[in-house]
């Protein structure tokens, strides 16, 4: 099928612009994009009257397996701390999946993502009850729906080595079977420095090595990722990702709340990417990544979720409004470059020039149903994205390598209605599940 989206404000992040013209889309690319581009005759004509063609939304980080998580009971007795926060909450949830719950997980979270514009989604996954296989049973959903990703399963000492080493075998399989996928690829997962042992980070650096991929690791987030590294392993979370090469420019690390300056510019020089979670640092009491100094060292700094919800137009706007409360705030446009960043990873692991508004590009977008009431272009788009509202209820379409998966806000591949059915009866087991854990 072969489409021509006239009548439109078409924007890319990176570089980024704002022009109005159409755009051709034929066997998945972009064939044509300008003011003077005409509809061919066999071209299905979408007229968006003054609506905007974005390049696609990316959920940078995300747990999708936390998704049946929305309206659960609370634990018995409050967390008091982040470290209780994971071992109350979600090491329990986690462990209380088995595969039916998780392709749910990840069918529910998907539609909540894209119904908010994402295009891609770079998750981070676990289920140590049903680990071998997992990735393959999120792959399916993500196929179901049309979506793109990036997967990763997340390894992990905290049940002892046997499960680290089942952890890093679902990761080599399927990034290893996902190499020319059209929709997947695959990184290598792992927790934190505080649940892995030096055995395990060297298995994974290895790993890693071999598939040509990097490591998608969560760093510094609370304070007791330093305290009980440097206890239990000798050295401090960034120390021991250098000591076993897995800091470089395929890492990705997520939070960095408790970073010092000087471990700020190692990652920079590293060519790391962090990816900054808002709303879950806030959630979780940790702290604030220090955008403004990341900035001004040149981290490349990407966006997700962490797990909060699919919704990354409002990531963006919150990591302005969070970043604005710092001595030295970072700059105006850093929520859009953030979002760009997250574009690149995508094209990092698909080797392509996904999230670029050029012909030959992939046809991944977001359309929405923005009409600005004020003049756009490239130097106030940022105002148009933090004090204008685009956001996610201007979601009308999503496309992915030129087919549509949303379409005028209806799915195209899925039943949803089914498939909230058969979320809402597995969220009653895994809650009751849940709550046998805790009264144990």
């Amino acid at each position: 099928m072969t489409y021509c989206f006239t009548d439109c404000f078409c924007v890319s992040l990176a570089p980024l612009t704002v022009t109005k013209g159409s755009i051709r889309v034929e066997n998945g690319l972009i064939s044509e994009i300008g003011a003077d581009v005409t509809p061919a005759a066999d071209d299905e004509v979408i007229s968006l009257e003054g609506g905007v063609v974005m390049t696609g939304l990316v959920v940078g980080h995300h747990h999708l397996y936390s998704a049946l998580a929305r309206g659960m009971p609370a634990p018995p007795r409050a967390p008091k701390n982040f470290t209780e926060i994971l071992e109350k909450i979600w090491w329990v949830l986690d462990r209380c999946l088995d595969k039916k719950s998780v392709e749910l997980s990840a069918l529910v979270g998907l539609l909540s993502a894209v119904r908010c514009g994402a295009t891609t989604v770079v998750d981070h996954h676990a289920s140590p009850s049903c680990t071998t296989g997992s990735l393959d049973i999120m792959g399916d959903a993500f196929r179901k729906i049309g979506v793109r990703g990036v997967l990763c399963y997340e390894t992990s000492d905290r049940a002892g080595r046997e499960e680290a080493e089942r952890g890093i075998a679902e990761n080599k399989r399927f990034a290893e079977a996902n190499q020319n996928s059209k929709l997947l690829r695959g990184t290598v997962g792992a927790h934190a420095s505080f649940t892995l042992s030096d055995a395990s980070l060297k298995e994974i650096s290895e790993v890693c090595s071999r598939l040509d991929v990097g490591i998608h690791i969560h760093l510094l987030e609370g304070s007791a990722d330093r305290e009980i590294s440097i206890n239990e392993y000798g050295a401090d979370p960034i120390k021991r990702l250098m000591d076993f090469g897995l800091l470089n420019e395929k890492s990705l690390l997520v939070h960095g709340v408790h970073m010092t300056p000087e471990e700020i510019d190692m990652v920079s020089k590293s060519g790391a990417t962090l990816i900054h979670n808002g709303r879950s640092n806030m959630n979780n009491r940790v702290g604030r990544s220090p955008l403004g100094l990341l900035e001004k060292a040149g981290v490349r700094i990407a966006l997700g979720t962490d797990g909060i919800d699919g919704d990354i137009l409002t990531e963006a706007r919150c990591a302005f409004f969070r970043g604005s409360e710092e001595p030295s705030p970072p700059s105006f446009g850093l929520s859009l470059d953030m979002l760009a960043q997250s574009q690149a990873i995508v094209a990092r692991s698909f080797n392509q020039p996904i999230g670029k508004m050029e012909v030959g590009a992939p046809a991944d977008f977001t359309i929405l149903d923005y009409d600005p009431q004020t003049p756009m272009h490239e130097n106030n788009l940022a105002g148009h994205l933090i004090f204008g509202g685009l956001g996610p209820e201007h979601v009308r379409s999503v496309m992915v390598n030129g087919d549509f998966i949303l379409r005028d806000r209806k799915f195209v591949h899925i039943d949803t209605q089914t498939v909230y059915k058969q979320s809402r009866s597995a969220a009653k087991r895994l809650w009751a599940d849940i709550e046998k854990t805790w009264n144990n």
